[in-house]
């Protein structure tokens, strides 16, 4: 069993391994950089500061802090659903198709798709 934190995001459901984050964050006091990069939201105040991103076009309300080694950051997400546990054996294939490997794998919950994003590969984009 795999205990995942489900968000939804630009209108799908979306899980991430709860080991790779640290918190949750509203949006309030993101702040814009001039000239980002594609994927980059905007930055969180902090002790340091965490550039926020959002591969998949969010502008979303909460931000999901994510940890993998080196790196430290945000995502920004519509809303945090909540603690799922998923079998591993439930866990299928990434889609194919993907420009960007995000996602490395899927689960039917119940008849909801539910898109399992890789940390590592969102951390690629900042």
């Amino acid at each position: 069993m795999t205990t995942m934190v489900q968000f939804q995001l630009a209108g799908a459901a979306y899980a991430i391994p709860v080991q790779a984050v640290r918190g949750v964050r509203l949006v309030d006091g993101m702040i814009a950089l001039p000239a980002p990069d594609r994927d980059v939201a905007g930055v969180i105040p902090g002790d340091p500061p965490l550039t926020v991103i959002s591969p998949m076009g969010s502008a979303g309300t909460h931000i999901l802090v994510i940890e993998v080694p080196d790196k430290t950051f945000g995502l920004l997400v519509d809303r945090v659903i909540g603690l799922r546990r998923v079998a591993n054996a439930d866990i299928g294939i990434a889609p194919r198709g993907q420009k960007h490997p995000l996602i490395s794998g899927m689960v039917d919950a119940n008849g909801e798709l539910v898109l399992i994003a890789d940390p590592q590969a969102l951390a690629g984009h900042l």
